[in-house]
């Protein structure tokens, strides 16, 4: 009996409201003078861009790009590129750095006049000082760093917010070398 009163005042609770709503209607008069869709001018559907040769551009690019990043002799520990500019921008990566050492960063940005790259490691207890490279975009620049066991992190530093216009420009970053004794390479410029 006590189950059929609770939802008996359930249907109650829920039906009450919807029968006072069903005899509302609103009625909102166009103003005179007011745009209507039969009205509107037709427009035609945006056409797609052709894109074909800013992505020539940005292979040419990035194929520029890898050569200034060959690869040293000793192991690559992390390598990332991408675009700097265009719909999708920017790089960031996380590598372990297995054991602490000396270790190589090259960095190099092609089709801009600059970029900015940034390098480093978080430690519990210490300050965090990323290192930055500022790319000229003439060449690759190359910096020794002193690195722990844990984990690195490498990321295009973007100069300017928002949307910029594409133009096929890309950048890139390497760590190489490493491990307790490691010679420091010689730096290229």
């Amino acid at each position: 009996m006590k189950g059929r009163w609770a939802l008996l005042a359930l249907a109650v609770c829920v039906l009450v409201p919807l029968v006072g709503l069903t005899g509302c209607t609103y009625n909102y008069p166009e103003p005179v003078g007011s745009p209507t869709a039969a009205s509107a001018p037709a427009t035609a559907a945006p056409q797609p861009r052709d894109n074909t040769e800013i992505l020539e551009r940005e292979a040419e690019n990035y194929a520029e790009l890898y050569r200034q990043l060959r690869a040293a002799p000793s192991p690559v520990l992390l390598s990332e590129a991408g675009p700097l500019d265009g719909p999708v921008r920017g790089f960031g990566k996380f590598e372990k750095v297995p054991t602490a050492g000396q270790y190589t960063v090259t960095a190099a940005c092609v089709g801009a006049r600059g970029a900015k790259v940034s390098i480093g490691q978080e430690h519990p207890g210490a300050p965090f000082r990323p290192v930055e490279l500022e790319l000229g975009c003439g060449g690759s620049t190359s910096q020794v760093i002193a690195l722990e066991q844990g984990y690195l992190f490498a990321h295009l530093v973007l100069p300017e917010p928002g949307d910029t216009p594409w133009t096929g420009a890309v950048g890139g970053v390497r760590v190489t070398g490493g491990g307790p004794g490691t010679d420091p390479p010689r730096l290229r410029n």
